[in-house]
């Protein structure tokens, strides 16, 4: 696996966090490069990077006052890795996309998956810029989309695209628009007869996901499982739903994405809900949870990994009390009983379709 890159005559090393055993994945992206390349040289005061999601322009860009935009908790988790890699102070000046900035002069972007996420981050820009702002977008051309440009277009009068360097490309926007569409970035969502809300660039943003949809059809929570846990919780509707069917029940959501977690604060705000924006399960005490429910990751920006969803549920069956529950639903590609069956006493699917499990694991010991 390559851990070590060469930028303006210096090396720095960058691995990936969470750890992967995919040899062919990296800590960098040459889209990222290719946006290091063109601001080489400019005067800059202050610089905003978003989407920065291993630290590679936390790491090699030091020597200007950085504010970094995150939006994932392990993100925050590998820029300081990373930057203690590189012996490099790891104290970052860190902002959500639902924050004010004061003045945005240069802003550097990773363009992510969804597009909604990067409207959100071009609105947040736009809302600080002056004349002169200037956003320099980098993407890979595989994953290049015309909604990339319509979206900016929106914000900016001057979109253009540099060449192709190494299969990746910049979109560079300049002369901010003086006015734009305000939006609150929010999507409403109706399940039953609630209608939830979530904000922009969370998963699944028109309707619930039919996966979650398979899940809670026949999703039933017993009279004495108090504690529960949602894993990859989402906008919250299946904690929501646990909480509809257990009014006594305690409901505590995990989430990497800020996003994600700050729209089930949003769902949950009559129910007693915990929140917690994490990666892993590490802070959870063990052997406290009744149920634990999920409908885990294995996408992860425009990779497919099941390396995140096979470390949660070992911190899933350490947070589970002995004979607690874990529910889940999954892609049955996936296979993940066959993993499931290592850890747990007792594995079985539940419910099947054509394209989902439902599997319920027991913690015997």
């Amino acid at each position: 696996m390559e851990t070590t890159v060469e930028i303006n005559s210096k090396t720095y090393q960058l691995e990936r966090y969470p750890k992967t055993f995919d040899k062919s994945l990296r800590a960098w992206s040459n889209a990222e490069l290719l946006v290091l390349e063109y601001i080489t040289g400019k005067n800059i005061e202050h610089l905003h990077l978003f989407n920065d999601r291993f630290g590679v322009w936390n790491c090699t860009l030091q020597n200007e006052k950085l504010t970094t935009v995150w939006t994932y908790a392990s993100q925050q988790k590998a820029i300081r890795q990373n930057l203690e890699l590189n012996k490099l102070p790891v104290k970052v000046d860190y902002k959500t996309p639902l924050d004010d900035l004061r003045k945005v002069e240069l802003a550097v972007i990773k363009i992510p998956k969804s597009i909604e996420l990067f409207e959100l981050f071009l609105q947040q820009i736009h809302k600080a810029s002056n004349k002169d702002t200037e956003v320099v977008c980098g993407f890979m051309t595989k994953y290049f989309s015309p909604s990339f440009v319509k979206v900016a277009e929106q914000y900016f009068d001057e979109v253009t695209q540099s060449k192709a360097w190494k299969k990746a490309r910049l979109l560079i926007l300049k002369s901010p628009k003086e006015s734009f569409p305000k939006k609150e970035f929010i999507n409403t969502i109706q399940w039953k007869e609630k209608f939830l809300q979530q904000y922009y660039g969370v998963f699944s943003s028109g309707s619930v996901d039919i996966g979650t949809q398979f899940f809670l059809e026949d999703l039933i929570v017993k009279p004495e499982e108090l504690k529960v846990l949602d894993v990859a919780s989402g906008n919250g509707i299946i904690a929501y739903e646990v909480a509809e069917q257990n009014q006594q029940a305690e409901v505590t959501l995990l989430d990497d994405f800020n996003l994600a977690i700050e729209s089930s604060k949003i769902n949950l705000q009559e129910k007693k809900a915990e929140f917690l924006c994490d990666d892993t399960l590490e802070n959870l005490k063990e052997n406290s949870f009744d149920l634990v429910v999920s409908n885990p990751p294995f996408h992860f920006e425009h990779e497919n990994n099941i390396e995140i969803a096979l470390n949660l549920f070992r911190d899933v069956k350490n947070c589970l009390k002995t004979n607690g529950r874990f529910l889940l639903v999954a892609n049955s590609h996936l296979n993940y009983s066959t993993h499931l069956s290592l850890l747990f006493e007792s594995v079985s699917i539940v419910k099947q379709n054509k394209k989902f499990q439902i599997i319920e694991c027991i913690k015997k010991r």
